[in-house]
């Protein structure tokens, strides 16, 4: 598959791993408390840790089935992962929010390297 149309298909993947993981992390992660605003750092908690693994997993997936499942799913999980993680601490403080987008792109590219570097590293059968 061509860079740029799996590029495309891991950003939106992403964005929407994204808001669907803010979503159910809130969710799961207020629901374990009894209300209140004690319970604001708990659902913020949530909030980051389920965009970061969703946007990863979503994102990594989308590659990999878009790449006709060829390629190092796993490796390519991992890698994202690795780069989502600097993203809610980069939206954290005002002034350094506006690297969170680079960033996001930055790992987006990383995903679809990795997914089409690895494209050839399954282990193949002697012909005879």
């Amino acid at each position: 598959m061509q860079f740029s149309k799996l590029y495309i298909i891991a950003v939106i993947a992403g964005i929407g791993g994204a808001i669907g993981g803010a979503f159910a992390g809130g969710f799961i992660a207020a629901s374990r408390c009894h209300g209140g605003l004690e319970c604001l750092g708990t659902a913020i908690l949530g909030v980051g840790l389920g965009a970061i693994l969703v946007e990863s997993f979503a994102m990594s997936l989308s590659a990999h089935i878009a790449n006709q499942s060829r390629g190092n799913l796993a490796l390519t999980f991992f890698a994202t992962l690795l780069l989502a993680v600097p993203i809610p601490f980069v939206l954290l403080p005002g002034f350094t929010a506006v690297l969170a987008l680079p960033v996001f792109l930055f790992q987006t590219w990383v995903c679809v390297k990795v997914q089409l570097a690895t494209v050839g590293s399954k282990k193949r059968g002697r012909r005879a």
